[in-house]
């Protein structure tokens, strides 16, 4: 034995991270996100090429949501037994796979599998990726963490739907360039994170794995309950604006420019990743209640200024509506990344994006029927109104709730255990 003498692994593990390594797993999420928006704005070409309606592209939306709320209950657990790491590798991958099946697709059962495949890709990502920007930062805070995921994940979303719209209004080839421009990220952050010295410890030879149904222990299933009414909120807003923003802005600008349309997208994904960075100090509490208020007043003036026909005064709203999902959600995601961090439950993050991709998918989901019936502008207030509820409910809930004691301190956490450092006996 080498008494003393640390291995190779274990030089890597304790080796300080620098700055790069944390913002590479941002730029990830950034690149995973855009590219979970990017299809939205070439539905309309689909349609035209393939022949088919609205509800079959709900249908292929609703692949890409089963895929990734499937992958979070079934393998959220994989994070755990292969390290975020390599469940991270295997995240850009399985994207890259997903860009193949767009360019080879030839009728709307091929983009369904395409999206169905991405969405496993979005959930491999989601279950790990919180806890790796904590274990990668510098001060090995949660709150920078949350603050930097949530901004990733909003401007990313936001980036990707305006790209793919630009692409169908000047590319030459606008169901072609999107993918290969994301190929292109997507590899380049593959070895990026490949290169990037272990932050955990794993065995070299791995024990066989299967897919199990997540569980949850008492204490984690109290956390992920207690910030689920803020977590449906912040994404059923999101829901909300993807299923009918474009629609709206198109019938209340008189325009057909897809581009155009869907800068309603840019401005709440966009403020939503702008609110984070700027108040990324606030705490888990102040930030949810914050983002709460923000998600009542933002969808009250959107309805507002869609009902009186003014087009600043909707644009205000979804900017306010926007800068209250990213506080939301970095508020919650802080809560549970820290539980994820502190307490030793990893069942967390992908309990908390299941809860996430339900919501926003149900009402997307909806809404479609829902307009079809009862027309655009009587969905989004209808809608926004349940949902301005749901947000004053989680509101006060937030406001009178204590923080854990697990959670208390000043955003830094204990270093994560390791991650199957010994095959169980």
């Amino acid at each position: 034995m080498n008494v003393g003498k640390p291995t190779a692994l274990e030089t890597q593990h304790h080796r300080p991270h620098r700055p790069w390594h944390f913002r590479t797993v941002v730029g990830v999420v950034f690149v995973v996100m855009a590219a979970s928006s990017a299809p939205s704005p070439l539905y309309g070409l689909y349609q035209q090429q393939w022949h088919f309606g609205t509800t079959t592209s709900t249908i292929v939306y609703a692949c890409y949501a089963l895929g990734a709320i499937l992958t979070l209950l079934l393998a959220g657990g994989l994070a755990e037994h292969l390290g975020t790491q390599r469940t991270i590798v295997m995240a850009m991958a399985t994207i890259v796979v997903s860009f193949l099946a767009f360019l080879l697709a030839t009728g709307a059962w091929a983009l369904c599998l395409a999206r169905l495949i991405q969405g496993v890709a979005v959930g491999l990502l989601t279950s790990s990726a919180g806890s790796a920007l904590a274990d990668l930062h510098r001060d090995r805070s949660h709150q920078a963490a949350a603050a930097a995921n949530s901004a990733a994940t909003s401007t990313g979303i936001a980036l990707g739907a305006v790209f793919s719209g630009l692409a169908v209004q000047f590319a030459p080839a606008p169901l072609v360039t999107p993918f290969v421009v994301l190929t292109v990220l997507s590899l380049g952050g593959l070895a990026l994170v490949r290169a990037i010295p272990a932050w955990q410890i794993v065995p070299a030879r791995l024990r066989p794995w299967r897919p199990r149904v997540l569980r949850m222990g008492v204490e984690p299933r109290g956390i992920l309950l207690r910030v689920a009414p803020i977590v449906t909120a912040g994404w059923a807003v999101v829901g909300l604006y993807l299923a009918l923003g474009v629609d709206l802005v198109a019938g209340l600008l008189h325009t057909t420019d897809r581009a155009l349309s869907s800068l309603v997208i840019l401005v709440v994904q966009g403020c939503g990743g702008i609110a984070p960075m700027l108040l990324r100090r606030l705490g888990d509490r102040a930030a949810s209640v914050t983002g709460c208020a923000l998600l009542v007043a933002g969808v009250g003036v959107s309805v507002i200024g869609f009902d009186t026909a003014r087009a600043l005064l909707f644009f205000s709203g979804a900017a306010i509506t926007g800068a209250g999902f990213g506080l939301s959600f970095m508020g919650s995601t802080s809560t549970v990344t820290a539980a994820v961090i502190a307490g030793g439950h990893p069942q967390l993050l992908p309990g908390f994006f299941a809860l996430a991709y339900l919501a926003v998918s149900v009402p997307v989901v909806a809404l479609g029927a829902a307009a079809s019936r009862f027309g655009v502008a009587a969905a989004f207030s209808g809608f926004g109104l349940l949902v301005a509820l749901l947000a004053m409910v989680a509101g006060t809930i937030a406001v009178r709730q204590r923080r854990p004691a697990s959670q208390a301190g000043k955003g830094r956490c204990r270093p994560q255990r390791a991650v199957n450092a010994a095959p169980s006996q």
